[in-house]
């Protein structure tokens, strides 16, 4: 299978007018002009991965896959705006704005998201595979928990010292 960057897509989220969103979304573009992610990921692997795969136009590019039951937890991923595309299978993403709504990523969704967004994406599904870009780079990552219905701060990772 061959990745691409959908010529049409469907943006999950509307595009605001962050001018990071769209260099995410560029750079995502730009690198699947040239590469295919899916040509070098192990799709057997029973743990999700991720790995920080390249640098396209002011954004880090990185490439996640999710084996059948695997999630990311509530997390925000510090000043850094963003966007990704599910390049393979399908994933849903819970998103955190005082409750948690869900929205389903086939393949080729593209999401598009500022700084100030929280949320949990997980694979209910057969493997999946998706390609992230984050402007500025990603330097941290804020972890929460969902304790009787409000998101509590448990950790701050930090770029180079967790991932």
């Amino acid at each position: 299978m061959t990745a691409t960057f959908p010529t049409t897509f469907r943006t999950v989220a509307p595009i605001d007018d962050d001018p990071r969103d769209q260099v995410a979304r560029d750079a995502l573009a730009e690198y699947l002009s040239t590469h295919d992610p899916l040509a070098t990921v192990d799709l057997t692997f029973p743990e999700r991965t991720w790995e920080r795969i390249g640098s396209v136009a002011g954004a880090d590019i990185w490439l996640i896959t999710w084996p059948a039951g695997s999630s990311t937890g509530w997390h925000d991923h510090g000043s850094a705006s963003g966007a990704f595309v599910t390049l393979q299978g399908r994933l849903t993403e819970y998103v955190w704005t005082g409750v948690a709504t869900a929205s389903t990523l086939d393949e080729h969704a593209v999401r598009e998201f500022d700084g100030s967004h929280i949320h949990d994406v997980v694979n209910h599904g057969t493997t999946a595979v998706s390609l992230h870009a984050y402007a500025p780079s990603l330097a941290a990552m804020t972890r929460y928990e969902l304790v009787r219905g409000r998101l509590q701060v448990t950790s701050v990772e930090q770029r180079g010292e967790q991932w």
